[in-house]
C-alpha cells in the first residue's frame, strides 16, 4: 500500500527563514506567499530595521501594504500626507500609489509584520 505524500503545515516559523538583507541595513523575510504554496491572493513576510536605519522610499502602484509594528520605534512618512511616530503593537498602512517609509528612530531593531494583497509580483512565482 502507498503512503500518501506528507501534507504542508500551514505555518511557517519565522525563526527558520533566513531572509535577505538588504541596504539600509535591514532583513526582509517573506514568510508566506503563492511563490511557495498554500495562500493564492496575500503575502506576507517581517522586516527587522537596525537601529538609525529604515525601510527608504518607495512605492506600490497595485497591492495593498498593511503593517504592525511588534517591537521598537519608528517614524512613518507617507509622501503628501505627513509623518507619525509610532510604538510598539501599533498597525498601520500604506495608501496605493503612495511614496512612503519607515524609520528606526528608536534604541532597538525594529520588527515589523507586513502583509501585501493581492501579493507583489515577484511574490507571486
Amino acid at each position: 500500500m502507498e503512503k500518501a505524500a506528507p501534507k504542508a503545515v500551514p505555518f511557517v516559523k519565522a525563526a527558520d527563514v533566513q531572509g535577505e538583507f538588504r541596504t539600509p541595513p535591514r532583513t526582509s523575510k517573506l514568510l508566506l506567499a503563492p511563490k511557495f504554496g498554500g495562500v493564492k491572493n496575500v503575502s506576507m513576510g517581517m522586516n527587522i530595521t537596525e537601529v538609525g536605519s529604515m525601510i527608504p522610499d518607495h512605492v506600490h502602484e497595485e497591492s495593498e501594504e498593511v503593517l504592525f509594528l511588534i517591537s521598537g520605534r519608528a517614524r512613518i512618512v507617507i509622501e503628501g500626507e505627513g509623518s507619525w511616530e509610532i510604538g510598539p503593537e501599533t498597525a498601520f498602512y500604506s495608501p496605493l500609489g503612495k511614496k512612503h517609509r519607515v524609520e528606526n528612530i528608536g534604541d532597538e531593531p525594529l520588527r515589523i509584520v507586513w502583509c501585501y494583497c493581492p501579493p507583489l509580483p515577484s511574490h507571486r512565482s
